[in-house]
């Protein structure tokens, strides 16, 4: 019974001496009965696919394949760290020491391979931020070339990591990339069918890693070529004038010239394929003391690099609160998102903003859909994440919600945007329980 007819069927039951009471006990009744309606209309039945996990790893970097019949993942011993580590005991310590002396590398990163049944396909040691091929037969991915247990991911750790291509069925990896400096990183599968993009990575905050320039090699392994040059520009020197006033980590940097990484001419925040062409938003440092992230100012814009290179659009001037706020998502070949306070769409043909003509999203941890229709949203927004929830896009409507974890690691969809993967710590997993649980969910 709709709510309608129902609010008509009470009506025509209604006396002359009982209208006032009647009237507002079926008014009541309609409301509940239209909110049960919109909120049954407004639900969907989301279904849970897989749950996979590995007893004291960590899950990193997942993705699926190009099918969405597969999805590749990162796993690694977890080693505690931090906060955490403050409220483990030594002996706990003292037992990863020793079987790092034994095994060097038990908790270096591990690339997986597996369907969506949990059954393990092809895997590859050691390894992170892998791309599956259009085949499934093949996976490209940064080498991790230094011995990486208990060690944190730093530019360091991750120097001459190169790019390596392995074939699933001959179990046989090869180097079809390697840095003079530096490090490679985030290879990405082009649509020209024989070729690999892949950033080039520096020092760029501190100890901590970044992208500085991109690079494209063909699958035969010939020379690379550049797609955006990482070409050191001079380091901006202290000033001298005695006017220009400097924080003290400002005045700590530009005392060391030779450590400067703001001598690269752009840091390279997202770099996504959208369609066929491979995007970049880039942070480009207003000329300032010290380190690339010590600048008082950066000039936000997207860019195409492959096929053709070419500025798309400028976002104009931010701080460093919105360089860290600005994020990129395709959805469509034709249309990104972009978060510039809150997600909004970009015309990839027009090089401008499309008419925003849903609600506005304002949490940056959302992962839309590649057909552009839902979206994933990791809340709270402003506290440690600990659920997702799936949101459509034409009306801001919540659709669906994962149970509570106790934190919210990684959101990804297949490129179908009939299934999405989340991996999450579930409530009371810590220390010598530590447990991350991949939950892969499908769409009717």
């Amino acid at each position: 019974m709709t709510p309608d007819s129902l609010l008509d069927r009470c009506l025509l039951r209604i006396s002359p001496c009982s209208i006032c009471t009647l009237a507002l006990s079926c008014i009541v009744l309609f409301l509940s009965v239209a909110s049960a309606t919109a909120q049954s209309q407004s639900n969907i039945a989301v279904k849970k696919e897989l749950i996979w996990s590995l007893p004291d790893n960590e899950i990193a970097s997942l993705q699926f394949s190009p099918d969405g019949n597969f999805i590749v993942v990162v796993s690694r011993v977890h080693w505690p760290d931090g906060d955490e580590a403050e409220g483990l005991p030594e002996a706990f310590f003292s037992k990863l020491e020793a079987r790092k002396r034994r095994e060097p590398r038990f908790a270096d990163p591990v690339i997986r391979l597996i369907d969506l049944k949990g059954n393990p396909v092809c895997e590859v040691r050691y390894g992170t931020n892998p791309s599956i091929s259009t085949d499934n037969k093949s996976i490209v991915f940064s080498r991790q070339k230094k011995p990486l247990t208990g060690l944190r991911p730093l530019a360091e750790t991750q120097a001459g990591n190169d790019i390596q291509l392995f074939d699933c069925e001959r179990k046989e990896a090869r180097t079809v990339a390697e840095p003079s400096t530096g490090y490679f990183d985030n290879p990405i599968f082009l649509p020209d069918g024989h070729s690999i993009a892949y950033s080039v990575n520096e020092a760029v905050n501190g100890a901590m890693g970044g992208s500085v320039g991109i690079e494209r090699v063909d699958m035969s392994g010939a020379q690379p070529e550049s797609l955006f040059a990482k070409d050191a520009k001079p380091a901006v020197p202290c000033p001298t004038d005695g006017a220009t006033k400097l924080t003290p980590m400002q005045s700590m940097m530009c005392s060391q010239p030779t450590q400067l990484s703001s001598s690269f001419p752009a840091l390279l925040l997202n770099i996504t394929m959208a369609g066929k062409q491979l995007l970049v938003l880039q942070a480009k440092p207003i000329p300032s003391a010290g380190d690339i992230y010590l600048a008082s100012h950066y000039e936000l814009s997207l860019a195409t690099v492959f096929p053709k290179g070419g500025e798309l659009f400028s976002m104009g001037q931010g701080d460093m609160n919105k360089v860290w706020d600005a994020s990129l998502q395709p959805i469509s070949d034709d249309e990104v998102m972009i978060f510039a306070e809150y997600w909004k769409p970009f015309s990839l043909k027009t090089r401008g903003w499309l008419p925003e003509t849903a609600p506005r999203n304002a949490n940056r941890r959302s992962i839309y859909s590649p057909n552009g229709k839902y979206y994933l949203a990791v809340e709270p927004v402003k506290e440690e994440p600990s659920h997702c929830t799936l949101y459509r896009v034409e009306d801001g409507q919540r659709l669906f919600a994962s149970p509570t974890m106790a934190t919210v690691f990684g959101v990804t969809w297949s490129r179908d945007s009939t299934r999405f993967a989340v991996v999450a710590v579930p409530k009371g997993a810590s220390g010598s329980t530590y447990r991350e649980v991949l939950t892969v969910y499908s769409l009717p």
